[in-house]
């Protein structure tokens, strides 16, 4: 059934796609693309600050007593995650086993779990602070339609109150709870998966305890999502609209919560293109540049998800074993 859905949303998504190709025109959209030129490694070249914020609010996810990765290793594990994310219909939840799977065997991987689980919460956290304060800002600079506004500060608060469920949940112990719904069903976990559930519960709330490195991973994660703003001003740019960085911010604000609220379509196929063609319409802009700066940021996303296979391809190749794991 999971399968028929995730090819459903395939088909519709790339229906979507081709029928705003159509709409628009190929060669208005080729025209466009011609506009950004090699300026397009521009627009390459920035996601690494994105990375590099995202690995820093990782990092500071990791239990206090245990000894994290270095910068670098967790830098290669972040972005082979996003690129399984990217390019696996696994909800944005594939990729966390491959960013423990790419850390390899020399480290505890009760720690790395741990890390993992709060750091997802952060990332999303850190989405709706961005979303928020990104708002409140545009609102007082843009003159927005009252339906836009509140639609996207319902959304905002929708998030928030999930996040703030799942927050919840951790500090009850999610996993273990989870264990207890698996034993209701018939399963039979070992003494020793109970002690491994328990050790990774307890290492969970301690970082939750910790409230200063949440709060530095949740503003890492801001940043992260807040970068992206730096590629809208060079898309506006790129393609001859006049660029501000308070319509940049809009741009992305909205865009992050499409993002949001459609998690669950592969590689965000139709809607990355069909997204930024409503946002641009909406706050007044030419949607066919609203079309294009969406296959640019296609564009990007192929880009580093090669980049990301390509790190895993070379860490199977050094340790001369596959390190994917069985996402399905």
């Amino acid at each position: 059934m999971i399968r028929w859905i995730e090819r459903a949303l395939w088909l519709i998504g790339a229906a979507l796609l081709v029928g705003l190709v159509v709409r628009f025109g190929w060669n208005d959209l080729a025209a466009n693309l011609r506009l950004a030129g090699w300026g397009i490694v521009l627009v390459l070249g920035q996601e690494i600050l994105a990375f590099a914020a995202n690995t820093l609010g990782w990092r500071w996810a990791f239990p206090q007593s245990a000894l994290a990765p270095s910068f670098a290793e967790l830098l290669r594990a972040r972005v082979a995650g996003d690129a399984f994310n990217y390019v696996t219909p696994t909800a944005s939840i594939g990729g966390e086993f491959v960013r423990l799977q790419m850390l390899g065997p020399h480290v505890s991987r009760v720690p790395v779990v741990a890390s993992l689980s709060v750091a997802k919460l952060a990332q999303t956290l850190g989405q709706v602070v961005f979303i928020v304060f990104g708002l409140a800002i545009v609102a007082t600079q843009l003159a927005l339609p009252d339906a836009i506004r509140w639609g996207a500060w319902t959304t905002a608060g929708a998030f928030f109150c999930a996040v703030a469920g799942l927050v919840w949940w951790q500090r009850r112990g999610m996993f273990s709870a989870l264990l207890r719904l698996g034993e209701q069903v018939g399963w039979a976990p070992s003494d020793e998966w109970r002690a491994h559930i328990g050790w990774l519960d307890a290492e969970i709330r301690a970082l939750h305890r910790n409230g200063l490195r949440f709060a530095l991973s949740v503003s890492a994660f801001a940043l992260g999502w807040a970068l992206g703003v730096i590629e809208v001003y060079l898309v506006l740019w790129l393609l001859g609209v006049p660029p501000s960085w308070v319509l940049a911010l809009a741009i992305e604000v909205f865009s992050a919560t499409l993002d949001g609220l459609l998690f669950f379509v592969p590689a965000k196929l139709g809607t990355q293109e069909g997204g930024k063609v409503l946002i641009f319409t909406l706050l007044g802009l030419d949607p066919g540049k609203g079309l294009a700066a969406g296959v640019l940021r296609r564009f990007r996303e192929l880009f580093w998800a090669g980049v990301g296979l390509g790190l895993w391809w070379w860490k199977a190749w050094i340790e001369g074993a596959s390190v994917a794991p069985e996402l399905r």
